[in-house]
């Protein structure tokens, strides 16, 4: 089983607006998701971000807002300077502070899933933003590929330059069509190029789209008539304005037309953003003043919303025709097998209509330039009557052809998944030296997930999300477990201490959130499980429940006893001095308290005191007892050497993600490592009942969060070993990662701080805290 990440980049796609690109994306990250699991990442470029972000429906999925004018203007110049001065000390890391700059740097492979490019008509602008938009992650070193579009043709200068310039180079290119491979080889790209019909034809159907188009139509007549279906288009509609066709009105015409002759007419925009009176990639407007002209408005349906496209297929697929002019409201047609005459303008409707033999029904819009309104509206009437008598040889041709065509379809992320099989989209490699096997950190599991106790009473206190919290009182509530083996702390007479117990109510477990940063030898406390008539759930460090599996494996009883194992990810324990001496210096008194959080809060959190009469006081956690612990002072001598730091004998292991990009997170999350099926059905109970939000976590992400513990433990192990063999001591870490000279110093340094904390606590405590924050930010630069 490999547990590397599938790091994806997707361009030129969106959800929102054209709802073809939403089809091609459904298609092919549904089918990238069957292959590899939970294993795939993916960031969208998108150029609607605040729009996609609404309508994202993948977990999986991270939005990188890429707008036409901050590639071209932004991220394009900046990508020239990372190729072309990058040896330069600091450049590289400086320019990927552009977030475009830094997805593609930390990609695995590029996907580029425009409909169309590289083609004479659209002009030079729209060609110039085809070719930056695969230049871009082409400088920054990652490789692309092109999901299945139409190109060609190549007959004007720029466009021809372009293609040749950046076609070649791609890994891999998915012709739409004949045509398009006929004009790919016109100019020698073809060697990278597959025959691959448009990924829209293998887009999944969930019954969404069913359901909602259900909704609105089952009390309607309407439906119960002979349907055709009018798709029409923002794009057609300038085109045709700049020859002087009035293409709104001539589709008025037809649906004159069509009603006269006893056919009810639903009306489609398969492009829509509803937020915008833009006409690009948004049919609305159109639609709209169609609409307001037809004649008989009970023979038309209009819906002026953004519709999924699970939901424009559900629709087109009950007409019984299609009028279409826009590409991928054919494909649903097509799909769907409803015959379908087009009004278009570019080879990309016909090449996909010869697969299914029925070319010679895309009717070119320029067609209509040289007649009247009433003339083009004849025209196309004609050619709907051809159809329509043509119709159950259509149908028949669609039959033939219609298996090939979708397994063709499906040849895309075939073909696709040999370049990422064949190529490195491991980002893990951005920190790990031994990235390939990220168990080895991290150990055996079946997913990972990140997430937040949705009770906000439970976030106030967690040290993080407070997802151990919420999942124990989830369990305890739908009687999954009756008691949770937990600690809290206590404080009598001033004196600071803790309290394990088995908390069997809700206020008792979250009277027990947040994190204890002090040793508590807890196995000494196992004799209250054996007394406990029921069932319990555990929460462990690492080293305390590598003992309890040891335990278990000889005590029947306990071991039914348990039946889930929650362990924490840790970086060392500490002796409760730490904790006091944090408390002395910070100036804060235990004398009248009765609780100490060590952190709560949002991202590292404030410590906090509880007293007696309800007042508290804060502290930072960063400057005190931070401060002191990731130096290495009052560490327990044991956690010097241990490299579980992911608790690898639990059910589930939870902990923080210490990354920037959570930092921006309005709610902090906890990170999770799901390692059974018993843990994993208890945890999606808690998530069923709505106890837990959670989302997606990539091992990148679980690894980098973790980034300088992991260092400690494993770039550090050459150093342990030579030290405790000097002291006459034959230790044996894993110490495959390279241990640098800063790692050697940083060792020197923590087992020193260690050491002197132990022997000479009092000299400890006279100097100031700030020499000591500072000092403790120079060892982590030494373990970054």
């Amino acid at each position: 089983m490999s547990y590397l990440d599938i790091n994806i980049s997707i361009t030129a796609a969106s959800y929102s607006g054209n709802k073809g690109a939403a089809a091609m994306l459904k298609s092919s990250i549904s089918q990238l998701h069957k292959l590899y699991g939970d294993r795939l990442s993916i960031d969208l470029m998108s150029v609607y971000p605040d729009s996609d972000r609404q309508q994202i429906p993948y977990d999986f999925v991270n939005i990188v807002p890429t707008k036409p004018e901050q590639l071209l203007f932004i991220a394009f110049p900046l990508a020239l300077l990372y190729r072309g001065l990058g040896f330069i000390p600091g450049v590289r890391p400086l320019l990927k502070r552009n977030k475009i700059l830094k997805a593609y740097s930390e990609t695995g492979l590029v996907i580029d899933e425009a409909g169309i490019s590289f083609v004479d008509s659209r002009g030079f602008i729209m060609n110039t933003y085809a070719f930056v938009t695969m230049a871009v992650p082409m400088l920054m070193g990652a490789p692309v590929v092109k999901y299945s579009q139409a190109m060609g043709s190549f007959n004007s200068f720029f466009n021809r330059q372009y293609a040749k310039m950046i076609l070649p180079r791609l890994k891999l290119i998915c012709a739409r069509g004949d045509i398009t491979m006929e004009n790919l080889k016109s100019i020698g790209a073809d060697k990278n190029a597959v025959l691959c019909a448009d990924g829209a034809f293998t887009m999944e159907d969930t019954g969404l789209g069913e359901q909602r188009v259900d909704l609105k139509t089952e009390n309607d007549d309407f439906y119960k008539g002979e349907t055709v279906g009018v798709s029409l288009s923002s794009v057609v509609d300038k085109k045709c304005r700049k020859l002087g066709i009035n293409y709104k009105r001539i589709m008025t015409g037809v649906i004159n037309y069509l009603n006269r002759h006893g056919y009810n007419v639903l009306i489609i925009a398969n492009a829509a953003r509803l937020n915008s009176n833009k006409p690009r990639n948004n049919d609305l407007m159109v639609c709209d003043s169609v609409f307001s002209y037809v004649k008989d408005k009970e023979k038309v349906r209009w819906y002026h919303e953004e519709m999924d496209p699970e939901e424009i297929r559900e629709y087109i697929g009950r007409c019984r025709f299609l009028i279409a002019s826009r590409f991928h409201a054919m494909i649903g047609a097509l799909q769907r097998k409803v015959p379908v005459l087009l009004i278009g303008w570019s080879h990309k409707y016909k090449e996909v209509l010869d697969m299914f033999g029925l070319g010679s029904y895309a009717f070119d819009y320029s067609e209509m330039g040289s007649k009247s309104d009433r003339e083009a509206v004849i025209s196309i009437v004609r050619e709907f009557k051809r159809m329509e008598r043509d119709e159950a040889s259509i149908r028949r041709l669609i039959d033939e052809n219609y298996d090939s065509v979708m397994e063709s379809s499906r040849r895309n992320i075939k073909e696709i998944s040999k370049v990422i099989d064949s190529t490195d989209c491991e980002g893990a490699r951005k920190s790990f030296p031994d990235f390939k096997n990220p168990e080895k950190y991290m150990g055996d599991f079946l997913k990972l997930r990140r997430g937040y106790a949705t009770d906000p009473e439970i976030r106030k206190n967690a040290a993080s999300g407070g997802v151990v919290t919420a999942l124990l009182v989830s369990l305890l509530k739908q009687g999954e477990i009756d008691g949770a083996f937990v600690t809290r702390t206590v404080i009598k007479d001033g004196e600071l201490s803790y309290e394990s117990l088995i908390a069997t109510d809700e206020e008792t477990i979250k009277s027990c959130s947040s994190s204890i940063y002090m040793y508590m030898p807890l196995l000494k406390e196992l004799d209250k499980i054996r007394k406990f008539n029921g069932r319990v759930a555990v929460v462990l460090t690492p080293c305390l429940m590598r003992s309890l599996n040891a335990l278990l494996k000889n005590d029947r009883e306990l071991s039914e006893k348990i039946v889930l194992k929650l362990g924490l990810f840790c970086s060392g324990n500490h002796e409760k001095e730490a904790t006091l001496m944090s408390l002395r210096k910070a100036g804060v008194s235990l004398e009248g308290a009765e609780k100490l959080y060590y952190r709560r809060g949002n991202w590292r959190g404030r410590s906090s005191v509880i007293y007696k009469d309800g007042t508290e006081k804060d502290f930072s956690y960063t400057k005190t007892l931070c401060a002191y612990k990731n130096a290495y002072f009052f560490e327990k001598k044991s956690c010097m050497l241990c490299q579980d730091h992911f608790a690898e004998g639990a059910d589930i292991s939870f902990g923080d993600i210490w990354l920037k990009k959570m930092k921006k997170e309005g709610v902090k999350t906890t990170g999770l490592i799901i390692r059974t099926e018993a843990g994993r059905r208890l945890y999606e109970l808690a998530v069923k009942a709505g106890d837990i939000t959670d989302r997606h976590m990539s091992v990148n992400d679980c690894l980098k969060g973790q980034k300088r513990a992991l260092c400690f433990k494993y770039c550090l192990a050459k150093a342990k070993e030579d030290f405790y063999l000097k002291n006459g001591k034959n230790i044996k870490l894993d110490t495959s990662e390279k241990c640098r000279l800063k790692h050697r110093l940083a060792f020197m340094l923590a087992e020193k701080n260690r050491a002197f904390s132990e022997e000479h606590p009092e000299l400890l405590e006279k100097i100031p805290m700030e020499a000591i924050y500072l000092y403790m930010c120079f060892i982590r630069v030494l373990l970054s």
